[in-house]
C-alpha cells in the first residue's frame, strides 16, 4: 500500500478550502449509522439476488472470473479434468486464493439444505457453490499449478554449462 504523507493545516491555512465549509456540529449530530454486520448475515443484492460471500471476496472473485471469460462449469471441469490448456496455469494460481472457507461451505450448505433456489445467488455464489462441491480442490488446484510450472521449475534447476572457445 502506498505512504500517505500529509502535513496537518493550521486553523489559519484552511480558508478556501472545503475545511472552511464543512460544518463538523452538522455532521456529529447526525442519524447513527450501525456500521456492525454480522458475518452470516445474508445480504440481498439487486433484484432478488442474495449474496453470501463477504462483499471484498465476491468483488475480487468477480474480477478473476471475468479475466478468465469461462463458465462456472468449465471451469470446474477443467479443474476435475487438470486441463491447462482450458485454464491457464496463472488462472489457476489465482483461484487457489478463492478456496473456500469452511464457514463458507457451511452457509452454502445451508443454503442449500432449505431447499432455496440458485438462481436467486450472485453470480460469484453459485460459482463458490459448484466450485467448493470439487472433492479434493486445493490438491488438484496444487498439482495443476505443478505440472503448469514444471518445465519452468526444471530450467531453473538445471545448471548453466559454461563453455569457453
Amino acid at each position: 500500500m502506498p505512504v500517505f504523507n500529509w502535513v496537518a493545516l493550521k486553523p489559519n491555512q484552511i480558508n478556501g478550502t472545503v475545511f472552511n465549509e464543512i460544518d463538523d456540529e452538522r455532521i456529529l449530530e447526525g442519524p447513527s449509522i450501525d456500521v456492525t454486520i454480522s458475518k452470516q448475515k445474508v445480504i440481498h443484492k439487486g433484484p432478488n439476488k442474495v449474496a453470501l460471500l463477504d462483499s471484498n471476496r465476491a468483488k475480487n472473485l468477480a474480477i478473476t472470473l471475468r479475466k478468465v471469460g469461462k463458465t462456472t462449469e468449465e471451469i470446474c471441469k477443467a479443474i476435475q479434468l487438470f486441463d491447462l490448456r482450458t485454464l491457464p496455469v496463472d488462472f489457476v494460481e489465482c483461484l487457489m486464493r478463492f478456496q473456500p472457507t469452511e464457514n463458507e461451505v457451511k452457509v452454502l450448505r445451508q443454503f442449500e439444505k432449505e431447499r432455496k433456489p440458485l438462481e436467486s445467488l450472485t453470480d460469484e455464489d453459485r460459482f463458490m457453490m459448484q466450485f467448493s462441491k470439487i472433492e479434493r480442490l486445493m490438491q488438484k488446484m496444487t498439482i495443476m499449478a505443478f505440472i503448469g510450472n514444471f518445465s519452468e521449475s526444471v530450467q531453473m534447476l538445471t545448471p548453466v554449462t559454461n563453455t569457453v572457445s
